[in-house]
């Protein structure tokens, strides 16, 4: 669950993440198994743990570093555990849980045919258009022009629908609240989460800290401030690229403002994650470990690359 994420899609990869089978962590796949049969839906076939920010539910095949998973596969994030109550990890298992109810996770195949297609149509009508000669080009450019733009906003809409429709599935399960609450404790921990990676990982993983524990005591901290900060309400992404509602149309969907949602989440006292796992803080000083040495090897592979000497531009610069 996440109000802006940092990728369009789910990556087919993760960095790092530990399968949780029933036998090691049965009081984690008790609430996923009693929310699947609430919403009236398969469970999922795997469950992940994972060290980012963000959760997820897939059915695409999921490739981690020494096993790929295949089937409905839920992750679950670790670090945003460390913030969660009961209730608020039970929004965040419909909200997921209901993507799979919906078929929104399953591979569209026959829909991703027809809508590259459709852009394909567009872009070469587009190309074509601009070999025409000067005013039957000027005519036809401005409706082109609205296809694309009209083909677009359909797109998003399409994908802003469906959050909005697991929100509301999260909250009949576990109330409104919770899923308020949870979608500032989603947002919070994901800018925390970023700076960490970006900036402190190495000193973190030398430390022998783990991450979900500095982003936790970060997150609490600013907590302790009855003001919500400033940045939250500003939208990390532009309005075109969206492919979540900003949190701050979720939340009014949900019959709640900022800072109502944020005196929510202020007020959790106690955290599931110990209800849960029985050893937290080993599988995230695993996973940090993990998280740095692919992020040092990856950094020292690119640094030993030898510089291009093509004239060519990198087609994502």
């Amino acid at each position: 669950m996440s109000s802006e994420p940092t990728r369009a899609d789910l990556r087919h990869e993760i960095e790092t993440a530990v399968p949780i089978t029933r036998a090691q962590a049965p009081a984690l796949w008790r609430p996923v198994d009693e929310v699947a049969e609430q919403l009236g839906t398969a469970g999922p076939d795997n469950l992940l743990l994972v060290l980012d920010s963000i959760s997820f539910a897939t059915e695409l095949p999921l490739r981690l570093s020494d096993a790929t998973f295949t089937g409905r596969t839920l992750g679950l994030s670790l670090t945003l555990l460390y913030l969660l109550s009961e209730q608020e990890l039970r929004a965040l298992i419909a909200h997921e849980i209901d993507h799979f109810r919906r078929h929104d996770t399953r591979p569209q195949r026959l829909a991703s045919l027809l809508t590259e297609f459709i852009a394909i149509t567009l872009a070469i009508v587009a190309i074509g258009i601009t070999r025409l000669p000067d005013p039957l080009s000027a005519l036809l450019r401005p409706p082109v022009q609205s296809g694309f733009t009209r083909f677009a906003r359909w797109q998003q809409a399409r994908m802003l629908d469906r959050e909005f429709r697991a929100d509301r599935a999260a909250a009949e399960i576990a109330g409104a609240a919770a899923c308020a609450s949870l979608l500032i404790k989603s947002t919070l921990v994901a800018r925390i989460w970023s700076i960490i990676v970006d900036e402190h990982l190495q000193n973190v993983a030398a430390k022998a800290l783990h991450i979900g524990a500095v982003v936790t005591i970060t997150a609490r901290t600013l907590f302790t401030d009855s003001d919500v900060r400033p940045w939250l309400g500003k939208p990390e992404q532009s309005v075109a690229r969206r492919t979540h509602p900003h949190y701050v149309e979720r939340l009014a969907a949900l019959g709640y403002d900022l800072p109502t949602a944020w005196a929510l989440a202020q007020s959790t006292k106690t955290s599931v994650v110990r209800l849960v796992l029985e050893t937290p803080k080993a599988l995230d000083i695993q996973l940090t470990e993990r998280l740095a040495r692919l992020r040092a090897s990856a950094s020292s592979e690119s640094s030993t690359l030898p510089p291009s000497t093509s004239d060519r531009h990198d087609a994502a610069s």
